[in-house]
């Protein structure tokens, strides 16, 4: 199974990249929230209309988004505590 998850070397090294890149982050997590509620309203269990693939692999790129986000986080947290140590 491949991993893509975000290196600590590939996130940016300044704290604005950091926030743009962890509200882009944001963005996509409402969009797959989005997508995931739409299968689910669509689908029609007495007719057989399933879309089980299709959202779990929407949570599976949700929870992606969720990582990389957090990576995002940390950085920027560290970035932050360099700038301005205890």
């Amino acid at each position: 199974m491949e991993t893509n998850l975000l290196a600590d070397e590939s996130l940016p090294d300044n704290i604005p990249d950091v926030e743009a890149l962890i509200a882009s982050y944001n963005k996509q997590l409402e969009t797959m929230d989005e997508t995931i509620a739409k299968l689910r309203a669509s689908e029609d269990f007495k007719n057989g209309v399933f879309f089980a693939k299709e959202i779990h692999e929407a949570l599976q790129l949700k929870n992606r988004y969720t990582v990389e986000r957090q990576f995002a986080k940390n950085r920027l947290n560290r970035l932050r505590m360099e700038q301005e140590p205890f």
